[in-house]
């Protein structure tokens, strides 16, 4: 049973201010030492409830760009989250770690909907049954075709699909429309807000307890990479 005493008697770590919690070190030197409850309290804080650092000059301008999401997909607006170093401010990845949000950066975007999710599942089915009847020239395939069929299977099995990695044909109208919608975010912040980012890219998953688990899966492996 949840005692508040558990919750509010925390480690000397999480009485820092902001400007000390939102870093690169302060995730990388205390994740590990933090117990079950302050690590999602951290988590939480960073890719959820915090502040988006790409849009901290016009905060409201992030808030239009998950609407239009919502709106042009009839899902919640809850159900976005931007997540990567244009949330944090930071990136969190082993190649990359703590290096600083900047317009060479992109916008990722976690989508939760199981609609939205099964939709995208069934583009994926048509592009792989399409693919196995032979139905595509050889010229229309990349050399990430395959690469890309047998990542996604993976991803599905997990919960989740990246939309980027199906073909953009209008066949597959939801990665299509899903895809193209993130294009003109990226066109359109350059253009009428002067906020430039490299691209965008949503990954969807099925529940809210599938991304948490994912998200936590992810991060802990890179900071066990880059301690």
């Amino acid at each position: 049973m949840a005692n508040i005493i558990n919750y509010l008697q925390t480690s000397e770590e999480c009485k820092k201010p902001l400007d000390q919690v939102a870093t690169p070190t302060f995730l990388k030197n205390n994740y590990f030492n933090l117990d079950e409850n302050e690590r999602k309290s951290l988590l939480n804080f960073l890719i959820i409830s915090n502040f988006c650092y790409a849009f901290k000059v016009k905060p409201l301008i992030y808030e239009q760009v998950t609407q239009y999401i919502s709106d042009k997909f009839s899902i919640k607006k809850n159900q976005i989250i931007l997540l990567g170093s244009a949330r944090t401010g930071f990136a969190i990845d082993p190649a990359n770690y703590g290096r600083e949000f900047s317009e060479n950066s992109d916008l990722d975007f976690a989508i939760i909907d199981l609609d939205l999710f099964n939709r995208c599942v069934n583009d994926f089915k048509q592009w792989k049954r399409k693919t196995e009847n032979n139905e595509y020239d050889e010229k229309v395939k990349t050399i990430y075709w395959s690469d890309n069929q047998n990542n996604l299977k993976h991803q599905i099995k997990k919960g989740f699909i990246d939309t980027y990695k199906i073909p953009n044909f209008t066949e597959f109208d939801t990665t299509q429309e899903i895809n193209n919608s993130l294009s003109l975010i990226v066109i359109n912040l350059n253009n009428l807000q002067r906020i430039k980012v490299k691209q965008a890219s949503a990954r969807i998953y099925k529940d809210w307890d599938t991304f948490q688990k994912q998200l936590r899966l992810n991060i802990e492996s890179v900071l066990e990479k880059v301690q």
